[in-house]
């Protein structure tokens, strides 16, 4: 686990989860971990508004969790955390194990 006594640590911890705690930043990053792209690629693909995207991006930055490059005039983003996919996988491991579950006790009725 983590040293849940420095407040420090714990504080960055809760912001990171409270960043990957959206529906749209979530399907962002499952987006850039197939391949970096820009605001308007996002955008369209998960159609969602560039404003929006912009904003999420933003967030998602200033939690470690992506970084951009430019290229010319454009501003390309990519999963600077590699820990990111690791995370999402356990996570949605340990969400099919509790539909499972569910649905293995509401057969047993």
């Amino acid at each position: 686990m983590f040293d849940s006594k420095n407040p420090d640590l714990v504080t960055q911890v809760a912001d990171r989860f409270r960043a990957m705690g959206d529906e749209n930043r979530l399907r962002i990053l499952a987006r850039l971990e197939q391949a970096p792209a820009n605001v308007t690629t996002l955008s369209h693909e998960l159609a969602i508004k560039q404003a929006s995207a912009s904003k999420h991006l933003s967030l998602l930055r200033q939690a470690g969790l992506v970084s951009f490059d430019r290229q010319g005039s454009q501003v390309v983003y990519r999963i600077s955390d590699v820990t990111v996919k690791n995370l999402c996988q356990l996570v949605c491991q340990g969400v099919l194990e509790h539909v499972r579950q569910q649905h293995a006790a509401l057969e047993t009725k």
